[in-house]
């Protein structure tokens, strides 16, 4: 039984192939390693898109759900608050607005003030920095969307100090980068508005 031991033991036929093995190995897991990198690298885009469009889904619904509420009319000081919504994003730097009820580029060029904004009620609109546009309808009533403003007594009123002619006076475009919280109001104004408070 010594003898196998001492056999075993002083054996060194393998010996010269252990630091070969070893950089095979080492190079095969840095060739798992990148595949592993580049497949995130592609994989993480899809992950975004799909998070934004769970976002944007999930304010359509949010305004659609404020359809129904009462309205302020913007006419009467006295009037109680319209039912309000929340919309909260987090959409990464790669988006580069998202219109409300209003398409600010429609010849994307990535340029929001050298065209005639395109409204499109019940539609909000979001575009990528590369160009690609995604659009989701809003189910229910026509919703039409005014900018805000606050007046001398801190009332939201629609802003009327907008470029009404290249239509900039219709929707709501919040330019990219699109973080926090935004609040829209129903009012009455003779037409029923989503009247953003940002």
């Amino acid at each position: 039984m010594s003898g196998r031991m001492s056999a075993f033991w002083n054996d060194t036929r393998g010996v010269d192939t252990i630091p070969l093995k070893l950089v095979v190995y080492l190079a095969l897991t840095g060739v798992v390693m990148l595949l592993i990198a580049v497949s995130w690298g592609n994989v993480m885009p899809v992950i975004q898109g799909a998070d934004v469009d769970e976002q944007i889904t999930d304010a359509a619904l949010k305004i659609t759900s404020v359809q129904r509420g009462a309205a302020r009319d913007l006419l009467d000081r006295r009037s109680a608050d319209g039912s309000m919504c929340v919309v909260e994003l987090s959409l990464p730097d790669n988006v580069r607005f998202i219109g409300f009820g209003v398409d600010p580029d429609p010849d994307t060029n990535g340029n929001l003030t050298d065209s005639i904004w395109v409204v499109e009620n019940n539609t909000i609109v979001y575009q990528y920095s590369n160009g690609v546009k995604k659009r989701v309808f809003l189910n229910g009533d026509i919703v039409l969307f005014m900018n805000g403003m606050q007046d001398a007594s801190g009332r939201w009123v629609i802003d009327t100090n907008l470029d009404v002619v290249n239509g900039h006076g219709m929707g709501v475009v919040i330019e990219g980068p699109v973080s926090g919280e935004f609040i829209f109001e129903m009012v009455f104004d003779g037409e029923m508005y989503m009247l953003s408070h940002f």
